[in-house]
C-alpha cells in the first residue's frame, strides 16, 4: 500500500445540495490533517473551491498525477474515471460508489473493474467501500462519522473489514485509547482486490505489527492461508471475527462428512494451522485485538504455559474465576507454603490460596502491590488475572498499585474490573495493561496471547505449510467412469485399493446371484459382510442393504435373497454385492469435503452409523503436514479415548494412523477439483492394522 503524496477525490462535493458521500470523504481528508495534497474533482464545480481547495474538472487537469484516487461519482462515471486513472499511472483507486441495477448489470460492472485492474496493474479497492484510512499518515479517506475531528488514532494495528460500519464502530470503540491504527481498509465488494491480497500487503508493511480481520467470506482460500501463515512467520498476530458460520449457512450435502463439517469447522481448522485468533463477538474482537497490540509476547519472551494465579477481592469472584480458567484447560497451581507465608508477610492475611481473595486488604495500595509481587516470585505461574470491582474512592489508587506491581514482574497481567470508571480505565490504558469490563473477556484475551506465543514457538511448521502451498499442484483427471454423480462403495473401494490404501479384503459380485456371492464369500473366508451396492442407494444400512457376521453359505445366500427384494422394491439400477472380510477395531470416520473457498478439507471423527450423532470432528485443510495430522487426532477428545485403548481394548498405533491419513490426503489431491466429498466410514483401526470397510465419493 502506497503512502500517497497526492490524493484526488473524484465526485467531491458540498454537502448542501450535493453528493453526501463525496462531501464526507473530502471533509474527512481535510479535517483529518492529511499530509498529502488533496485535489477535489467535479466537472460541475470546476473553477470553484471546496473547503478552500480549488476544484478540477478531471484527473487529467491536475498539476501532476495523484497516487491515490477516491471514486465517489455517480455509477455511470466510475469506469471512465478508473480508465483515466489507469492511463495516468495511479497506484491505487478506492471505489466508494456502490453497485446498482439488475444482477446482470452489477455482474458486468464488477467484471469491467476486475479486467481493468488486471490490465493496468492499478490496485482497485471496492466498489461499495467505506474507504481507506491510515492513522500514521493522518489519512482519513472515508465517509466514516465516528472519528473525532476526522482524525484516525495512529498506531500499528491494521484492520481489514468486509463491513464498512465495523470500521466506524471500531474507531469509536478505540476512541481516546493509546492503541491506534496504521491501515484501515473497507474492502467493499472486492471486484478486483480481495481481502487475501490486502492481508499480504499488511504482512509486508513494516509499520504494521498486528492485523484485525472482519470476515464475511473468503474468495481465494489458498491465498488466504498463505497470507495468514506469512503473518505468523513475520510475528504479526491476526485477530479475526468471522460471521456466517451457523448450520443454516451449510450447503446441501450427500455425505456424513459434509453434514458434520461446515463453514465453522473449516475456519477453525484454518485458524489452528495459521495461528489466527478467532473471536465470537465485537466486544471480544476489539478487546483481544487491543491486547495483542499491547502485549503480543510475554516480557523477556518467556513461555506462556497456561499456568495462572487469580487475584480478587471477593470469594464469589474467586470461585467464578476458577471455573472459567479451568474450563480452558489451564492450571491454577497451589501456592507453596513459602509463598503463602510471603503473602501473609506482605498483607497480614494468613492462609491465602490460589485463587487469592484479598478482600480484607485490597484497599491498602502498598499491600496490594506487595502481594502481586510475592505471587510473581513463583516461576510456576505465567499469568496473573486480577478480578476487581467498582472500588469507589479507592479505585484509582488500587489501579495504580497494580500498575506499579506489573512493571516489576515478568508475568502477563490481565485485569477485569466490573463497574470500571473512565479514570481507572485510563490508568491501565496509559500503562499498556489489558483491562476488561468482565472476567471472561480477560480470560479469553489471556488465551489468545498464549495461543499466539505457541504459534510463534513453532515457525518451522509454518514454513513447511508455506512450502506445500507454494509447490506446483498436479491436477487430477480421475472422474467417475459412469455418468452418475458419485461412486458406489464398489467403485470407491476398488480405486482406493488400486492406489495402495488398506482396504478390508473384498470381492464384487456384479449380479444378485446367491450362489455366485456365496462362492466369493468362501474364497475370502468367513465371517463376511455383504453390502448391496447401487448408484440409487445412498445409505445402505438405513435401507437394509448391509448384512454382517455371516459365517456360512446358507447365511450368505439368504442375505442375497433379501437384497433381491430390496432392489426390486426400490427399483435399483446396476445392483451389485460387495463381499467383504469381517474385520474388528475402533470405528472412525475419515472423509473429505471440498470447501468452495479453501478446497479439500480432511475430516476425522467417530465412525459407524452414528457418525452424525457423535458430531465431534476435527478438520484440517489440505495440503497439510504429518505434524498437523498428529494435532488433528489429538483434538478430538472422544476419539482419543478410543485410540488410547478404551476399556481394555488395544491402543491404536498413532503413527500408523497418521501415515494412513497422509496417504488418503495424497489420494484426494490426486483426483483434482472434480472430487467433492468422500466418506470412508467406517475405517477399522486395531493396533497398527487399518482397514477401510466402506467408502463412497461424490463428484461434481
Amino acid at each position: 500500500m502506497v503512502s500517497p503524496k497526492a490524493i484526488a477525490v473524484a465526485g467531491a462535493s458540498d454537502i448542501e445540495g450535493g453528493n453526501y458521500y463525496g462531501a464526507r470523504v473530502l471533509a474527512n481528508l481535510v479535517e483529518g490533517g492529511s499530509r498529502a495534497r488533496i485535489y477535489p474533482i467535479n466537472p460541475r464545480l470546476a473553477g470553484s473551491e471546496l473547503l478552500g481547495l480549488p476544484v478540477f474538472a478531471s484527473l487529467s487537469d491536475l498539476p501532476s498525477p495523484p497516487d491515490m484516487v477516491f471514486v465517489v461519482t455517480p455509477i455511470k462515471f466510475v469506469i471512465p474515471t478508473l480508465e483515466e486513472a489507469a492511463r495516468l499511472g495511479v497506484a491505487t483507486s478506492v471505489v466508494v460508489t456502490a453497485e446498482s441495477g439488475s444482477e446482470s448489470e452489477r455482474h458486468s460492472f464488477r467484471e469491467r473493474i476486475s479486467g481493468l485492474a488486471r490490465t493496468s496493474r492499478m490496485r482497485i479497492i471496492g466498489p461499495n467501500s467505506m474507504g481507506v484510512m491510515n492513522g500514521t499518515l493522518s489519512l482519513n479517506g472515508s465517509f466514516a462519522s465516528g472519528t473525532v475531528g476526522g482524525r484516525v488514532p495512529p498506531g500499528d494495528i491494521a484492520c481489514l473489514s468486509q463491513s464498512g460500519a465495523t470500521l466506524s464502530t471500531m474507531l469509536q470503540w478505540f476512541g481516546q485509547s493509546r492503541v491506534g491504527f496504521s491501515w484501515l481498509v473497507s474492502t467493499g465488494d472486492e471486484s478486483a482486490t480481495g481481502i487475501e491480497e490486502l492481508m499480504q500487503a499488511m504482512v509486508d508493511d513494516d509499520d504494521v505489527r498486528s492485523i484485525m480481520l472482519f470476515l464475511e467470506g473468503v474468495g481465494d482460500g489458498r491465498a488466504f492461508r498463505r497470507a495468514a501463515l506469512a503473518a505468523r512467520m513475520a510475528g504479526k498476530p491476526v485477530t479475526m471475527l468471522q460471521v456466517g458460520k451457523s448450520d443454516k449457512g451449510r450447503e446441501a450435502v450427500q455425505s456424513h462428512t459434509g453434514r458434520v463439517a461446515g463453514t465453522k469447522e473449516v475456519f477453525e481448522a484454518v485458524a489452528r494451522e495459521t495461528g489466527i485468533i478467532e473471536t465470537e463477538s465485537f466486544v471480544e474482537f476489539f478487546g483481544t485485538a487491543r491486547t495483542m497490540a499491547q502485549c503480543p509476547q510475554r516480557r523477556g519472551n518467556l513461555p506462556r504455559n497456561r499456568r495462572a494465579a487469580i487475584v480478587t477481592v471477593s470469594g464469589g469472584a474467586a470461585s467464578l474465576g476458577a471455573d472459567q480458567i479451568e474450563a480452558l484447560g489451564w492450571q491454577l497451581p497451589e501456592f507453596s507454603p513459602q509463598l503463602v507465608a510471603a503473602i501473609a508477610e506482605a498483607t497480614g492475611q494468613d492462609g491465602v490460596r490460589n485463587p487469592a481473595d484479598f478482600g480484607g486488604t485490597w484497599r491498602n495500595t502498598d499491600k496490594m502491590r506487595r502481594a502481586i509481587a510475592a505471587i510473581a516470585t513463583d516461576d510456576g505461574i505465567d499469568t496473573i488475572f486480577l478480578s476487581m470491582g467498582a472500588g469507589g474512592v479507592f479505585a484509582e489508587g488500587v489501579a495504580r498499585a497494580i500498575v506499579a506491581a506489573a512493571e516489576t514482574i515478568t508475568q502477563d497481567v490481565f485485569v477485569s474490573w466490573v463497574g470500571m470508571s473512565e479514570a481507572v480505565k485510563a490508568v491501565f490504558d496509559d500503562a499498556g495493561i489489558p483491562v476488561f469490563a468482565d472476567f471472561p473477556l480477560a480470560v479469553r484475551a489471556g488465551k489468545a496471547c498464549a495461543r499466539f506465543s505457541e504459534s510463534q514457538a513453532d515457525r518451522e511448521e509454518a514454513e513447511r505449510l508455506l512450502a506445500l502451498l507454494d509447490a506446483p499442484t498436479e491436477r487430477g483427471s480421475m472422474a467417475p467412469a459412469s455418468a452418475a454423480s458419485f461412486w458406489t462403495v464398489t467403485e470407491a473401494l476398488e480405486d482406493l485399493r488400486q492406489a495402495g490404501l488398506p482396504c478390508a479384503p473384498f470381492d464384487v459380485a456384479a449380479t444378485l446371484d446367491p450362489k455366485n456371492v456365496a462362492d466369493r464369500a468362501e474364497k475370502i473366508g468367513f465371517s463376511v459382510v455383504l453390502k448391496l451396492s447401487s448408484a440409487d442407494l445412498n445409505h445402505k444400512s438405513d435401507d437394509g442393504g448391509v448384512a454382517i457376521r455371516l459365517t456360512d453359505r446358507q447365511a450368505v445366500e439368504a442375505s442375497v435373497e433379501t437384497f433381491i427384494g430390496i432392489a426390486s422394491r426400490r427399483k435399483l439400477r446396476g445392483a451389485a454385492v460387495l463381499v467383504q472380510k469381517m474385520v474388528q477395531g475402533v470405528e472412525i470416520l475419515v472423509g473429505m469435503k471440498r470447501d468452495p473457498s479453501f478446497g479439500p478439507v480432511l475430516v476425522v471423527g467417530l465412525g459407524g452409523t452414528l457418525a452424525e450423532l457423535h458430531g465431534e470432528i476435527a478438520a484440517t485443510v489440505l495440503p497439510t503436514t504429518p505434524s498437523m495430522l498428529r494435532r488433528l487426532l489429538a483434538r478430538n477428545s472422544r476419539l482419543n479415548m478410543l485410540l488410547d485403548g478404551y476399556r481394555g481394548q488395544p491402543a491404536v498405533d498413532r503413527e500408523a494412523l497418521v501415515s494412513f491419513l497422509a496417504d488418503f490426503a495424497d489420494w484426494v489431491l490426486s483426483k483434482g477439483d472434480g472430487l467433492q466429498e468422500v466418506d470412508l466410514n467406517p475405517v477399522m483401526v486395531s493396533g497398527g492394522r487399518i482397514s477401510i470397510v466402506d467408502a463412497r465419493a461424490v463428484w461434481r
